[in-house]
């Protein structure tokens, strides 16, 4: 059985659900997302995994909900700056925003500290935002650092991809401490481990909500059981003394 969850896990984390195509359009680079034939049973498959795994979010599979939100999402925390459509299709388009991901810094390495700073300060200008759906602060769901862009010309950070949802009825401390989980979790196995206590405490301080921070310190510890193998495919699969090394570490730092 833990096999089995381990390669959910796996091919939850690995296997695509959209094609993803750039083009222009007037002149300027924009992206098409269009789900695949195989998307609704991994979607479905990926939904089961989370449910055992505690995993509080939901990947929207009705491309209506999915659009709708994907929407809504941009237009609350971008405004009107980026075009965002759909057409008869069922095909996402979105403008290309400026700047890099961080995961393709990370892979380069060419990320800094200023990059994990200006992401904490972005997701805590969006989690400030209202959102109807939620009846409280927006959260995303699934802010790994593929879905962080750092725009060199701003120095700023912004948020994209919605297609992860969370709960409703989770409260928005817990949603939002998921979300800064995440984002450390991707970060977990990808830096050395003094460089990541390091940008790690920058983006949560950059963050700069004590409250939050407070509930971020009681979950930076693995779980047991199902939940673990989630854990494992988040923080690319970092040792597990290495990985309680490095979270008993940022625990330190953060109640300080």
């Amino acid at each position: 059985m833990s096999r089995l969850l381990t390669a959910a896990g796996h091919l939850v984390d690995r296997i695509k659900i959209n094609t993803l195509t750039r083009r222009e359009r007037d002149g300027r680079p924009i992206w098409a997302k269009q789900r695949r034939r195989s998307a609704p049973a991994v979607i479905s498959l990926a939904n089961a995994f989370f449910r055992l795994a505690g995993n509080p979010v939901t990947i929207l599979s009705d491309p209506t909900t999915w659009h709708a939100w994907e929407l809504s999402s941009m237009q609350a925390l971008h405004g009107g700056q980026f075009g965002v459509w759909t057409d008869e299709t069922g095909t996402l388009f979105l403008e290309e925003l400026p700047g890099r991901s961080l995961s393709d810094h990370l892979v380069d390495g060419t990320a800094t500290t200023e990059m994990f700073a200006a992401a904490g300060r972005e997701f805590q200008r969006a989690h400030a935002i209202t959102c109807p759906w939620f009846e409280a602060g927006w959260s995303h769901g699934d802010p790994h650092t593929g879905n962080v862009i750092f725009d060199p010309a701003t120095t700023t950070a912004r948020l994209l991809d919605f297609e992860v949802r969370h709960d409703r009825h989770l409260p928005a401390v817990a949603r939002h401490t998921d979300d800064l989980l995440v984002f450390l979790q991707d970060t977990l196995g990808r830096l050395p481990r003094d460089r990541w206590l390091e940008w790690a405490s920058v983006f949560v301080h950059s963050y700069g909500r004590p409250e939050i921070t407070t509930h971020l310190v009681e979950r930076l510890a693995a779980p047991r059981g199902i939940a673990r193998l989630w854990w494992a495919v988040r923080t690319t699969y970092l040792a597990p003394q290495e990985l309680a090394k490095r979270l008993a570490a940022l625990r330190e730092v953060l109640v300080a």
